[in-house]
């Protein structure tokens, strides 16, 4: 047992090499701004920077998916407003071409621009966005997640204009071969299908507004759950400075009554 108790550290010694143990720990904490690297140093905190690294990482999810909306719904909007100009000018030709004196030759040539005009529609609606899929999807429009359990619709569905194209080939048609009257009867299909384009941008609108708004709801978030982790996380370094400098002292104040106590046996075995 004795020999045992010889080679077994003192509980003075064992207490410097805690101190020492400490001092270096808050060191590293300094050195690196980090309080918590690893489970064991505080197993409540490590479970929350991990529930909240996946907040966090969710949040990054909405915001890409957010910025990748609205470069959609820029497009869409830029695609619409120009159809919204395409029927203005098919309206301003029905309106010309439904008088009586307009000659057979003319019509023809408002006919082949109505045709123009159907056809660079078409091709509005069938183009793609920047990341290779149709801008205006078959029905239903395409949701995008902005945030727990909330989607916005980037781009209206195509089926939503599925009344212009065959409307536009009539019109022309109708120009060529139809009297007066037929072609005036064209007016109100033509102006309600207008109306119709307008108040799917205006809701296209208010889509928009929802992307923003939800981006920057998530980045206030994104910044109180930043400063809440690095609360969890990193080091207060007045704090941690502040301890550093108590162990010192304590560890100075441990190692000297250590060495007195040594001195002290060494004089009584003397002795």
């Amino acid at each position: 047992m004795q020999s045992v108790n010889r080679i077994r550290p003192s509980n003075d010694v064992l207490l410097q090499q805690e101190l020492a143990q400490r001092i270096a720990d808050r060191q590293e904490q300094i050195a690196t701004r980090r309080r918590i690297d690893r489970p064991s140093q505080d197993p409540a905190a490590w479970a929350q920077i991990s529930d909240t690294a996946k907040v966090q990482a969710n949040m990054g999810a909405w915001l890409r998916n957010i910025d990748r909306g609205l470069s959609i719904a820029g497009q869409a909007d830029a695609a619409m407003s120009e159809i919204n100009t395409q029927l203005s000018r098919a309206t301003e030709l029905l309106v010309l071409a439904s008088g009586d004196t307009v000659s057979l030759d003319d019509r023809e040539t408002i006919a082949q621009e109505i045709e123009s005009i159907g056809q660079t529609i078409t091709s509005l609606l069938d183009q793609e966005n920047a990341f290779g899929r149709p801008l205006f999807s078959l029905n239903p429009p395409l949701e995008i997640p902005i945030d727990e359990n909330v989607t916005v619709n980037a781009a209206p569905s195509r089926a939503e204009f599925a009344a212009l194209e065959p409307l536009l080939i009539t019109i022309a048609n109708t120009i060529r071969i139809g009297d007066a009257n037929q072609r005036s009867n064209l007016l109100n299909p033509l102006s309600l299908q207008s109306s119709i384009t307008a108040n799917i941008l205006g809701n296209h609108g208010i889509e928009t507004d929802r992307l923003l708004q939800g981006a920057a709801r998530l980045e206030d978030r994104r910044i109180d759950i930043s400063e809440y982790r690095a609360s969890l996380e990193e080091t207060d370094l007045t704090l941690a400075i502040t301890e550093v400098q108590n162990l010192l002292i304590n560890l100075e104040a441990a190692q000297a009554i250590y060495t007195r106590i040594q001195q002290s046996s060494l004089f009584d075995q003397i002795r």
